[in-house]
């Protein structure tokens, strides 16, 4: 019988705790700026980074958060400039990056690698490095998000009064936006491309309504994302659910208690 300290267990808890503890407050600014797509469209197209990485002798981490980074500026110069909304501009180059990225994948000869470990995740394939190097790149995120919380903050509830103030809104969107694309490098081999915005955006969303504060939303959802990654490891090896989808079932268990709750309120 497993116990806690068997590395199975301990390196994906360590790994998806401090996922969901770095991607708490990530996702409550995403769901507060309406922008929830965001994660999705940079997870599909970091997908041909992954690829191009792979074909160049690179580790797959560097080419997907070199295509999330390219993506997320990207997105950031298009949005000032055309008169195509936001909405349509994530949807159309959510759907080229994930195709281009299968494409590429399906036709080398020189890359080896199981799709649905790509598409889903395999937490449980994580190697000792992978789990130190993710858990320390959490915590210096989490160190540059906490400092850069209140003026991120302020420009997502404020962001003309936040102008009016000083604070620079282009900076703090470029922070923004490439820790966000860095979170969704991580996270991909947790849950795959095709499920990263999930870790991102339920408990986020599920957190919402009992916070009182963008701190409390931030710790609730936290606790909640925690949770996920709890949960979801003891089915998987209880019942031999794939892990990936596993963690999004607790999630959305979750999100749709608290939703009731919050209806049982008014």
């Amino acid at each position: 019988m497993m116990t806690i300290d068997d590395p199975l267990i301990l390196r994906p808890l360590i790994a998806g705790l401090a996922l969901a503890v770095l991607g708490a407050p990530l996702g409550c600014l995403l769901v507060w700026r309406r922008i929830a797509f965001f994660g999705e469209t940079m997870a599909h197209v970091a997908l041909p980074g992954i690829a191009v990485a792979l074909l160049s002798g690179l580790p797959p981490f560097a080419g997907a958060a070199a295509a999330a980074l390219l993506t997320a500026l990207l997105l950031a110069m298009m949005n000032r400039q055309a008169d195509t909304g936001l909405d349509t501009l994530l949807a159309a180059l959510a759907h080229v990056g994930l195709s281009a990225g299968l494409i590429v994948l399906a036709v080398s000869d020189r890359i080896r690698l199981d799709p649905m470990a790509l598409l889903f995740g395999d937490i449980l394939a994580l190697s000792a490095a992978d789990v130190w190097i993710t858990a320390a790149i959490c915590a210096v995120g989490g160190v540059v998000l906490a400092r850069a919380w209140k003026p991120l903050v302020f420009l997502t509830l404020h962001r003309d009064l936040a102008r009016v103030s000083g604070i620079s809104d282009r900076a703090c969107d470029i922070l923004f936006l490439a820790g966000l694309a860095g979170y969704v490098a991580l996270a991909m081999k947790l849950v795959g491309v095709l499920l990263v915005t999930s870790l991102l955006i339920i408990p986020a969303a599920a957190a919402q309504p009992f916070a009182r504060t963008p701190e409390g939303a931030a710790a609730s959802a936290a606790v909640l994302a925690g949770g996920s990654v709890i949960g979801g490891l003891l089915l998987s090896f209880a019942w031999d659910w794939p892990s990936g989808p596993a963690i999004v079932a607790v999630a959305g268990s979750l999100f749709a208690a608290a939703r009731l709750m919050a209806a049982t309120r008014r």
